[in-house]
């Protein structure tokens, strides 16, 4: 059986008012004996103990892409496992970068680390992390990881202006979950999403985009552009999710994620302009079985 959870469903990093999506992009992912979290936003660590999943089971953590809503606690929650008690290796994947951004923080706790392996005895974090980094062929979906039951592939999306951003898919036995990551309206995005159980997509609404900007006081008119060019609309999403054939489209990554701004009722409204199949609205601590 395979378990999708949630842990966190808010567009972007701040963290305004609590609510169904309080907490930025993080997911989880249970099958076999792999613990596979998807993205870091801040929160994940608490998010996945919450969820009962526990931090020393964790096998593999993937990032789509460098906005702090989706690796600012990767560092963290590697350091909380490993706290809590992990000494399995963990694999981490990720673009360019990673490794840059995996010893910087081993850097800034040098300290700690230091102090904890030589008073309490715990094994060496740098030993237990494995980094790999993306290699992307073109606009081709290329292969990640490979084994025995578990395929990670991915594929280079469009969210401007950062170049390294991906979607990712995981087919974990006879089943599949498609990540859009942060993209605008990709319809290349097909191509890896096809025949997929469940499209996690990233959705925004378009009447939200100004409620946003306005929350936002210390951005400008850049803010909205960015947010116009950068992600994709519910509807926009509901396309992609016919084109692939996908089982059930599930909505992430919410902007707005204010429920009184915009109700589920309204999200699924906007799909049922393109995609009339199985579809809900995400939520922190959303469960999802596929058997």
């Amino acid at each position: 059986m395979v378990e999708l959870t949630l842990l966190g469903t808010k567009g972007g990093p701040s963290l305004r008012k609590v609510g169904p999506s309080f907490l930025p992009s993080s997911s989880h992912i249970s099958f076999n004996n792999y613990s596979v979290i998807v993205d870091c936003g801040l929160g994940v660590s608490a998010a996945m103990v919450r969820a009962g999943h526990a931090l020393t089971n964790l096998t593999h953590i993937f990032i789509s892409h460098y906005h702090s809503d989706h690796c600012l606690e990767l560092g963290n929650l590697i350091h909380t496992a490993w706290t809590s008690g992990l000494s399995k290796p963990i694999k981490v994947f990720g673009p360019p970068g990673l490794e840059n951004i995996w010893e910087n923080f081993l850097k800034m706790m040098k300290f700690d680390i230091d102090v904890r392996i030589k008073d309490e005895g715990r094994p060496p974090l740098h030993d237990l992390v494995s980094i790999q980094v993306y290699d992307p062929e073109g606009d081709q979906v290329f292969s990640i990881f490979n084994e025995r039951e578990f395929f990670a592939s991915g594929l280079r999306n469009s969210h401007p202006p950062i170049n390294d951003s991906f979607s990712l898919r995981f087919d974990l036995g006879n089943k599949s979950i498609t990540f859009s990551g942060d993209t605008a309206y990709f319809p290349n995005l097909v191509k890896l999403a096809k025949g997929s159980d469940i499209l996690v997509h990233e959705a925004m609404l378009e009447r939200g985009v100004n409620y946003i900007v306005e929350k936002t006081k210390n951005a400008d008119e850049r803010l909205e552009q960015h947010l116009k060019l950068s992600h994709t609309l519910a509807a926009e999403a509901g396309d992609i999710a016919i084109d692939a054939g996908v089982s059930h489209l599930l909505l992430n990554h919410l902007i707005p994620p204010e429920r009184e701004i915009c109700n589920d009722d309204e999200w699924l409204s906007e799909v049922r302009k393109t995609f009339d199949g199985s579809c809900s609205v995400g939520f922190d601590g959303m469960r999802v079985f596929l058997q």
